[in-house]
């Protein structure tokens, strides 16, 4: 028989990490770790058009990943939990960390490389 509160459990993570899923988003989250943004800024620092950054925040807000705050004529955005930092940070390590155990079994020369590269984006 299965747990009902597995299967809901599994089903909210499903749907979070399906709007965290679209890498647009993910550079959205990147942009908000430090302090709160502008659509505007947001835009700017993913490289991506203030509208395509608009629609990208709606759909986070709606599904609880950024927070709206209104601060005078402008509306800033923010992480909804910074736990969900923590965990894309988790995530990246274990990906790093998977990415130079293959590098390494195909060559110490290869690992060296994959070292270089996870160092300049950590």
């Amino acid at each position: 028989m299965r747990d009902p509160v597995n299967d809901a459990s599994c089903e909210m993570l499903g749907d979070f990490f399906s709007t965290l899923a679209h890498r647009t988003r993910m550079r959205i989250l990147c942009a908000l770790q430090h302090e709160s943004r502008t659509v505007t800024q947001i835009a700017e620092s993913a490289g991506i058009s203030i509208t395509n950054a608009s629609q990208h925040l709606r759909i986070m807000r709606e599904r609880g990943a950024v927070v709206a705050e209104k601060q005078a004529q402008s509306v800033y955005y923010h992480v909804a939990d910074p736990r969900m930092l923590e965990a894309m940070r988790m995530i990246r390590d274990a990906l790093s960390e998977r990415l130079r155990l293959e590098a390494e079994r195909a060559s110490p020369r290869g690992a060296r490389r994959v070292n270089k590269r996870l160092l300049q984006t950590a």
